[in-house]
């Protein structure tokens, strides 16, 4: 998911963030081992957890009915993994005998908790379980028994368990053939090759990759691939069930034939993101073109979490946690997550825990930045390595493009998104061309008709991936696209700034902004044109930027600096997959490709750690961490600050010999109670404060410890970046002699505001040295004791409408309440009604009902008038009968800690028509069907788990009219299928019986079904 659009719906179905109290402060001596408080911090967070008592997550808390319900249930007892982690904070181990039993004593709570609830009715069906890392099981229930699960004795808390994501671009990814110029600079970028020539390859060290599987038959992973497990649970997905131990990547035997090869965001259906995570790790380099994976001699592990077009589930997540954690796994990588900023999140809690019992855990950040606030679970949590992504030196190019169509004429520099592998674009594109405009959003079914061959498209943005665009342009026989940006979409109204780079899958491919390929558009209607290319140029990238899709911290609710460090993940070379069981005579000699995102950064990173591991193997996951932060070069610090990039871009050589590391003794402030707790780690976390009552002072902590021995005397200095009023950081000691250890005493003091203002924030580090030897603790406060602007009570007036004039549900309201300002609004709309295969559901964005470029804070009532303005910028039309989705997206002021909010309201019914009635009646049985769109709208939501009772939409009586004289109507139920059958006393006064339906919208319909 290397780029992004906020607006889609996918990222906004569900309510995401979760919300715990947690931890009270308590102090640790310096004696203590390094990480002692940060594993005291997570321990007492969790026991503070546990001793809330039973809790229903706030997602599920409204749920009814006999619906079917994922959910995630804790249950009391300490897990495994957290009991570890106590005797660990005390200097103390656990004895296979003391773990044995404790497992047993998990497992035997378990075993009393299912036995209650079979004896309370409550019917459930159980997914995993899971001892180490989690106490607790993954189920489906209905939901009118999460309440009466929650009575179970042991149960402590239940909560949704959420689809993950791979995190990278999504798309299908872009071949790189054995003619390739040559493997990126990464291991020297890195420091990685100075490693290698001393002998550190990751030999003895075992690495677990969760993500979607692994090609085991790819030659880069001869010797040191050892095994794996699915996770993936088997469903109308597949075509076949697979056994436990094959975590091989999903492959194209098992789409059934109603599933499309990809789907509506151009996602494939087979699945490679795996093996290129472990590709990067792990290759050994078996290849011509020099590339090698940064530990090539690890002990590789692959946990399929993540199935079909690239989704799992949490409960699939955790399950390869706690294997990884029971197989003593020394490194983990997870390259997935989904939109959630809490630090308490099921999968960052399990990451805790996994470090608990002696596992690094790297994290991929999320690709939903470049805003504030935006890095998403696991790598939320409070002790894995959040890792961003960082660009590498590239070409780009561009040129000038010169359309003529009639008498309007266009000439317009423009940045190229994508070219050939290998191809100079200049020398591609000398002729003239025929334009032609390519519909809706370029897919393969929008060229029907139309000839495209040795021509140049004009192509929308959105919908689906820029990549897939431009395949579907080079596979139609185009020479090259114009891709012009639409509104609301990645750039516009300018142009998208979108780059793909180079691909033997790829044309060149421009960038036009909304004004331009609208107007190009327009011409194109009535008027055939043409296009030439000149003036073509290229430069080079420096790289070392952080990607603007990388997600940015802080993670709540403390202010934390997340990432944690960053790595390079733009347009990374990897192994791709073949698939060799469905195809025996596949080549390997081309299976490699680039892809980009966050996904792509984190497994750089557990590469350096298992390296790292190798070098000290009396390291903790802690001493890991620290190392990679202490040491990181920091990127430019004027463009990116601690939250775009944490400490920096990680330095394998330098983290694997320091002299000292130096452990930030943090304070954070936890959700509703607002306890403070000890977390040290590589930052410096001041956390949420206020001016607005008195002048602030605030200490934290810096703990140096000699790791070489060779001590010596140190400078401690701060250097800001970012200020407000008289702020001030300072040090008690500015040099200091170190023996051993040495605790440093950091203070920020300001003076009373009673302002409160978004920009009331400081940045920057704390730097540690002695000659040559620099340590770096990037260090926050956020001072403007502002909260996050906020959308509340997002709802519909009326759920359904009938915008046909007749007064009835004509409009609507769509009400809610901000808590702070908005620069900039819009409403979308999309169509959830569709599926692009049985069983797979599909999303489009049909366009937007309004738009504005103010909206103050307090109470709304906006009106919903049937009408909309459609994505492409045709003009306003009526929404066309069908089920939808409406999204919020608003735009605060640039300086809070996330300028943007979003809410959806979902489903909202658009129906005109009403329904229609056949029947009889026969032997005093009225009989019949009613035929509705209704009944289509509910095959539809049944994917999300939305469906109705059809007597809730519609309403259906029988009138019988005798001597002239209509009764009253009499109410009755219909069958969900549409089908009724209704008791009615016959005699002869009775003339006519008509059955009346009015449906939710307002519509009626009758039919005669009885006349004398």
């Amino acid at each position: 998911m290397g780029k992004v659009e906020r607006n889609k719906l996918l990222s906004c179905l569900l309510p995401l963030v979760l919300v715990l109290s947690l931890l009270s402060p308590f102090s640790v001596s310096a004696e203590e081992p390094k990480g002692s408080n940060e594993l005291q911090a997570a321990i007492e967070e969790q026991m503070k957890l546990a001793a809330k008592g039973p809790r229903l997550h706030q997602d599920l808390k409204d749920l009814r009915g006999d619906k079917k319900v994922a959910v995630i249930v804790h249950l009391a007892k300490k897990p495994v993994a957290l009991e570890e982690g106590i005797r660990a904070s005390k200097g103390q181990s656990l004895s296979e005998k003391q773990e044995t039993s404790i497992k047993a004593q998990v497992e035997a709570q378990q075993t009393e908790v299912r036995a209650e609830l079979k004896a309370n009715n409550i019917s459930y069906e159980e997914t995993y379980s899971y001892t180490t890392v989690l106490n607790g099981f993954s189920a489906t229930v209905k939901a009118a028994d999460l309440r009466k699960m929650l009575e179970v004795p042991g149960v402590q808390f239940i909560e949704p368990d959420h689809e993950v994501k791979a995190l990278a671009d999504g798309g299908q990814p872009e071949a790189v053939q054995e003619a390739a110029a040559g493997a990126d600079p990464i291991p020297s970028l890195l420091g990685v090759d100075k490693l290698w020539n001393e002998g550190f390859q990751g030999e003895g060290v075992k690495v677990a990759v969760l993500d979607t599987g692994i090609d085991p038959d790819h030659p880069e992973f001869k010797g040191v691939y050892k095994g794996g497990k699915n996770f993936v649970k088997f469903s109308a997905m597949y075509t076949k069930p697979r056994p436990d131990d094959d975590p091989s990547e999903t492959k194209p035997s098992e789409r059934p034939s109603n599933l499309p090869e990809f789907n509506e965001w151009g996602i494939p259906y087979t699945t490679y993101h795996g093996t290129h995570v472990s590709g990067t790790i792990a290759a050994i380099g078996a290849n011509s073109f020099g590339f090698k994976g940064i530990a090539p001699k690890v002990e590789l592990y692959a946990y399929r979490v993540m199935g079909a077009y690239g989704t799992g589930q949490v409960s699939w997540v955790l399950a390869g946690i706690e294997e990884a954690a029971e197989q003593d796994m020394d490194v983990l990588n997870l390259s997935l997550g989904f939109y959630n900023t809490s630090e308490s999140e099921s999968m960052a809690y399990a990451v805790n825990n996994a470090t608990l019992a002696g596992t690094t855990s790297v994290l991929a950040a999320g690709n939903f930045g470049p805003y504030r606030t935006s890095v998403g679970a696991p790598a939320t949590s409070r002790l894995g390595i959040a890792v961003g992504n960082t660009t590498l030196p590239e070409e780009r190019h561009s040129a000038t493009v010169n359309a003529a169509i009639g008498a309007y004429k266009l000439t317009r520099p423009a940045n190229l998104i994508a070219t050939t592998f290998n191809e100079d674009p200049a020398e591609q594109l000398t002729g003239e061309y025929e334009l032609v405009s390519v519909p809706e959003a370029g897919q393969a079914r929008d060229y029907e008709g139309i000839d495209v061959k040795g021509k140049v498209a004009v192509v929308a943005h959105g919908r689906i991936l820029t990549e897939e665009k431009i395949r579907i342009a080079k596979a139609q026989g185009a020479v090259a696209v114009l891709l012009h940006s639409v509104r609301r979409g990645e750039g516009a109204p300018g142009p998208s700034g979108i780059f793909v780079g180079d691909s033997f899958d790829f044309i060149p491919a421009f960038d036009l902004n909304q004004a331009d390929g609208e107007a190009l558009r327009a011409q194109l209607k009535d008027n055939k044109g043409t296009t030439t290319f000149n003036a073509f140029k290229t430069s080079k990238t420096p790289g070392d930027e952080v990607h603007f899709t990388s997600s940015r911290g802080p993670s709540t609710p403390n202010f934390d600096i997340k990432p944690d460090v960053v790595a390079p993940g733009t347009r990374v070379l990897s192994t791709k997959p073949m698939y060799k069981s469905d195809r025996p005579d596949v080549d390997y000699r081309n299976a490699y490709t680039r892809d980009s995102g966050t996904s792509m950064a984190a497994p750089h990173v557990a590469g350096i750690a298992a390296l790292l591991k190798q070098a000290h193997p009396d390291w903790t996951p802690f001493d890991i961490k620290v190392a990679l932060s202490n040491t990181a070069k920091k990127l430019d610090k004027e463009k990116f600050d601690v939250f775009s990039q944490g400490a920096g871009r990680v330095q394998a050589h330098l983290a694997a010999y320091p002299e000292a590391l130096a452990y930030g003794e943090d304070q954070a402030v936890q959700n509703q109670t607002g306890t403070l707790v000890d977390n040290p780690k590589g930052t410096v976390t001041f956390g949420n404060l206020s001016l607005k009552e008195k002048n602030l002072s605030v200490t934290k902590k810096i703990l140096v410890k000699d790791i070489t021995g060779k001590g010596g005397d140190y400078k401690a200095t701060v250097e800001v970046t970012k200020t407000f009023g008289d702020a001030k950081v300072t040090i008690d000691k500015p040099a200091f002699t170190l023996s051993g250890q040495q605790e440093l005493v950091v203070t920020l003091k300001a003076s009373k505001n009673p302002e409160q203002l978004f920009e009331a924030e400081v940045l920057g580090y704390i730097h540690i040295t002695k000659g040559n030897v620099q340590l770096s603790l990037p260090f926050a406060a956020n001072l403007s004791g502002i909260p996050v602007v906020e959308l509340q009570n997002f709802t519909l007036s009326e759920t359904d409408l009938s915008p046909n004039g007749d007064g009835v549900k004509d409009t609507g309201t769509l009400d809610f309440i901000l808590t702070g300002d908005l620069v900039r609004y819009d409403i979308a709309l999309f169509n959830i009604g569709a599926t692009v295969g049985e069983g797979v559901p599909s999303y489009e964005e049909m366009g937007y009902l309004m738009e504005g470029t103010e909206l103050k804070k307090g109470k709304h009532s906006l009106p919903i008038d049937g009408q909309y303005h459609p994505w492409n910028g045709d003009p306003k039309k009526r929404i066309p009968d069908g089920v939808y989705a409406i999204q919020f997206n608003g735009e605060a002021k640039p300086d809070v800690q996330f300028p943007y909010v979003y809410g959806t309201a979902m489903p909202f019914f658009v129906k005109t028509i009403k329904p229609a009635i056949t029947g009889s009646v026969s032997n005093g049985t009225a009989t019949g069907t009613v035929t509705d769109r209704y009944l289509e709208y509910n095959k539809s939501l049944k994917l999300y788990g939305l469906d109705y009772d059809l007597n809730d939409k519609l309403h259906a009586t029988y009138i019988i009219t005798q001597n002239g004289q209509a009764g009253e109507p009499v109410p009755f139920n219909i069958e969900q299928d549409g089908s009724f059958s209704v008791p009615v006393a016959m005699d002869d006064a009775i003339e006519t019986i008509t059955i009346a339906v009015t449906d939710a919208a307002g519509n009626k319909g009758e039919a005669v079904i009885y006349q004398k």
